[in-house]
């Protein structure tokens, strides 16, 4: 190999590497965006379900705690919501980036 080719190979592997890192700071900066946006849309879900729970006969809304505890694994209910909205909010970004890079090509 020649220094010609290789001052190619390197400036190659320079403009990838320099790609993956604005990819990679891009994708970092909307997982922040997301966690903020996160908080008050699990303290709103969990406020509506903690008011609307007294609606519910008392049974049925024993039932429901019980079977809550057990999915959350005795986990408060804002960090169910808030993983719950984390997974949503990033997953319909995904969504939308993956439509807009099929009508874009």
């Amino acid at each position: 190999m020649n220094t010609k080719t290789i001052n190619t190979d390197s400036g190659k592997f320079k403009k990838s590497l320099t790609s993956i890192k604005k990819v990679l700071s891009k994708e970092f900066l909307w997982a922040l965006i997301i966690m903020a946006m996160c908080i008050p849309i699990a303290l709103i879900v969990q406020y509506i379900i903690s008011k609307d729970a007294h609606i519910l006969n008392a049974q049925l809304t024993e039932d429901i705690e019980e079977v809550s505890k057990s999915i959350t694994n005795k986990q408060p209910s804002f960090r169910v919501l808030y993983a719950l909205s984390f997974i949503g909010i990033y997953f319909s970004r995904m969504v939308i980036a993956a439509i807009k890079t099929q009508f874009a090509g």
